[in-house]
């Protein structure tokens, strides 16, 4: 895994938010500093006092972990589906119109 983009570095921050339990206690510290603090490779290999490739191992690794964990659970997905829909129902200008698009969220859990 070469060095994360923005916009992966915020999806895996996001995944890590959601799966991160599911890691071990040893990843889930690296990912840790690494999504939470933004520390470097560097940075967290002298912390946990090993390798910077140790450190972009246990990252890519996990990452790759996280991927497996949204491909069949879709959590993210959902959860960003959900927020359109309540966003949506900000725009709504009607009582009775709420209650159409919560009744459509609650059909849909």
């Amino acid at each position: 895994m070469a060095k994360i983009e923005l916009s992966d570095f915020i999806r895996y921050g996001e995944l890590f938010e959601i799966y991160g339990k599911l890691l071990s206690q040893d990843r889930q510290s690296v990912m840790k500093l690494y999504f939470d603090f933004n520390m470097t490779l560097a940075e967290i290999s002298k912390e946990k006092q090993i390798s910077r490739q140790a450190v972009l191992d246990s990252i890519s690794k996990s990452c790759q972990k996280l991927d497996e964990y949204e491909k069949t659970l879709h959590l993210l997905n959902k959860k960003r589906e959900f927020k359109e829909k309540l966003s949506n129902i900000k725009n709504q200008k009607t009582i009775k119109e709420i209650k159409q698009k919560v009744d459509e969220i609650l059909g849909d859990i």
